[in-house]
């Protein structure tokens, strides 16, 4: 019983490794993705909003948005995967 114990604690810890490096680099590429089309935007637009504002902005968007929630199956399916093993393995 230890042993299980043990190894989900693990699984999680690793997961939730994933689950930063993927959060974070998805991040750092919307940041860079909003800074690059902020260049494109012409003078006019640069003008009245700095790249910084509009980067806020464009990252507050992405943190309501439904692809940075994604993120979370990292834990679910794994969870449900392991979940369809045991009970196959329960009642076959």
């Amino acid at each position: 019983m230890i042993g299980l114990i043990r190894n989900i604690v693990v699984i999680f810890l690793i997961l939730t490794v994933v689950y930063v490096i993927l959060s974070q680099w998805s991040r750092w590429r919307e940041r860079v993705r909003l800074a690059e089309d902020y260049r494109a935007q012409t003078e006019l637009f640069q003008q009245s909003e700095t790249e910084d504002n509009f980067v806020a902005r464009g990252m507050a968007r992405y943190n309501r948005s439904l692809r940075s929630k994604l993120f979370l199956s990292v834990y679910a399916i794994p969870g449900a995967i392991a979940t369809l093993l045991v009970w196959l393995a329960q009642h076959s």
